[in-house]
């Protein structure tokens, strides 16, 4: 069964921003990547990104949400989506939990994914899916996580 695990909000300030939500919701903190500061949250079981402008460069959309499905789900609901009016998009290869990524008939953005980081120290890309479209992948580094005291 598919499940939300994932949402993704377009900011001034992905540091800054993180260090609030942090404050204001208790959200771990699960990473910052990137010279743009792409910040990952969570409060144990869903994924709060918080991107940085130039994301829109990408794909023109402020919000996103991501849903949690095995491989083979996101592949036998295609033909399904498809025929409801969703387009299908690859997604990155470089690590992060974005395989497939479709738009809904009124353009909203959903990230599908059989894994999504959670916890503190969570690596972005398992190993079970490597390989999971026929072609080996080099193993990805995991990000380094920032430490992000918050000052009180």
């Amino acid at each position: 069964m598919p499940k939300f695990r994932h949402i993704a909000i377009v900011c001034d300030d992905p540091r800054k921003l993180g260090k609030w939500y942090q404050e204001a919701f208790d959200m771990q903190l699960i990473g910052e990547y990137g010279e743009n500061g792409v910040t990952v949250l969570s409060d144990g079981e869903f994924n709060l990104t918080l991107l940085a402008k130039p994301f829109l460069q990408h794909d023109p959309v402020n919000w996103h949400f991501g849903i949690e499905m095995t491989l083979e789900e996101i592949e036998a609901r295609r033909p399904l989506l498809e025929s409801l009016g969703a387009t299908y998009s690859d997604g990155v290869r470089d690590g992060r939990s974005v395989e497939v990524f479709i738009k809904d008939p009124e353009g909203h953005r959903i990230d599908m994914a059989p894994y999504w980081p959670v916890k503190p120290g969570a690596e972005e890309r398992q190993d079970e899916y490597q390989t999971w479209d026929g072609k080996e992948h080099a193993p990805v580094e995991p990000h380094k996580v920032v430490d992000a005291p918050i000052a009180r």
